[in-house]
């Protein structure tokens, strides 16, 4: 009870007094979030933002004062000789006639087949060298003789030319002094064969000292060309 005015509230109207003031500030809640959320929507919208392309600026053309003085540095400069061209002469005109004639008498040909060629003779055997001296064809009593005689008894058969059956006629030339010694030989013409070729130039250094010349063959050195033979005995 209410001291002051001596009224006692009941439990009923205590509880619907607490339940008008809690709808009061359910309202008043209600009202002020309904206005301030727009506003704060409006505010967190991000601002639209505007690209410009924008072009550079052309770039300025040179100062007229620096072309200014190109053209004076290109008038100071001398001017080029005048070089005057010789004309050039005419050149003729060569044209080249082809007689129709002629070409229409040409046919064309047969190549007509060639006479069989007979078959050319054995070759004959070479002769000896023009200038060899007579020792190669002279008598058996003869100097010469004597000297061919000499070298027949020192010649040797090659056992390498006897297995392969070579034969053949080699030509020596050697130079000799007066007493018989001979100072120098060598191959003047080829048997065909190494083993023979080589047996002829040994021959005179080993037949050595040679019958001496007579006193007609003048000259303090003689030189002689002479056929070496070889050949095989059959039986």
């Amino acid at each position: 009870m209410d001291e002051h005015t001596g009224y006692r509230a009941s439990q009923s109207h205590r509880w619907f007094g607490l339940g008008g003031t809690l709808l009061i500030y359910a309202i008043i809640g209600l009202i002020a979030f309904v206005t301030i959320t727009p506003f704060v929507g409006r505010r967190a919208e991000a601002p639209n933002l505007t690209v410009f392309d924008i072009k550079a600026p052309a770039a300025q053309a040179d100062p007229v004062p620096q072309r200014k003085q190109d053209v004076e540095t290109a008038e100071d400069r001398p001017a080029p000789p005048i070089v005057e061209r010789r004309p050039v002469p005419p050149v003729p005109s060569v044209t080249m006639q082809v007689s129709e004639t002629a070409l229409s008498r040409v046919e064309p040909q047969l190549a007509q087949p060639q006479p069989e060629k007979p078959m050319a003779p054995a070759p004959e055997p070479a002769a000896a060298p023009a200038h060899t001296t007579p020792a190669a064809n002279s008598a058996p009593d003869s100097w010469e003789g004597q000297v061919l005689a000499a070298l027949s008894k020192e010649r040797r058969y090659p056992n390498a030319a006897r297995v392969r059956r070579q034969q053949g006629v080699p030509y020596i030339r050697f130079v000799m002094d007066r007493s018989g010694r001979v100072l120098s030989c060598r191959l003047e013409r080829s048997s065909g064969y190494a083993a023979l070729d080589r047996e002829a130039v040994a021959l005179p250094n080993r037949a050595q000292p040679l019958p001496r010349p007579p006193a007609d063959r003048r000259g303090e050195t003689i030189e002689l060309v002479v056929p070496v033979e070889f050949f095989m005995t059959t039986g």
